[in-house]
């Protein structure tokens, strides 16, 4: 089904008819790829992934790749390491696809322990500055800290995509 086959647009501004636009819809969550239907159906791929959030059912949402936030990977991690879940009951439990990520997980926040628990080196008694300065480090990331921390939850709350992706197309 195309575009062809409903009535047309008065002009190209005009939005699409609805019926069209479910159609979409139901091609996607029927399993067809979303850059297949678009390019049939001659729509852009941004408008057909609108159309999915908008007009997608509950069900076509819970497919979607989840988005987690450091604080609930650190949970997820720390039940694994304390053995209350096995790997494939954390994949049931937080609705993973894979083992691969649960490790990936795992290896980041061991890394940041030993990251956290090696000694600083002394400073040397010369530098007078390094003290302010070091405390003026300590500030600028506890600062950057806050702003990813308000970055996932505004990511959370309003349920858009914040921060560029790898291997996302630059800007133009």
């Amino acid at each position: 089904m195309t575009l062809d086959d409903f009535p047309p647009r008065q002009t190209k501004q005009a939005h699409y008819p609805i019926a069209f636009r479910l159609e979409a819809v139901r091609r996607v969550e029927a399993g067809e790829v979303q850059r297949v239907v678009a390019a049939a159906m001659g729509i852009a791929p941004i408008t057909l992934i609108e159309w999915l959030r908008r007009h997608g059912t509950a069900a076509y949402a819970l497919l979607k790749r989840k988005v987690y936030t450091s604080a609930q990977k650190h949970a997820i991690v720390r039940e694994l390491r304390t053995g209350l879940l096995s790997e494939a009951d954390a994949l049931l439990k937080y609705g993973l696809r894979e083992k691969k990520t649960l490790r990936l997980w795992v290896a980041a926040q061991v890394a940041a322990e030993v990251v956290a628990a090696a000694p600083a080196p002394d400073p040397p008694a010369e530098a007078a500055g390094t003290a302010d300065l070091a405390a003026q480090l300590r500030q600028a990331q506890w600062q950057i800290e806050a702003l990813h921390t308000l970055i996932d939850q505004a990511e959370t709350a309003y349920k858009i995509d914040i921060r560029k992706k790898g291997g996302a197309k630059p800007s133009k």
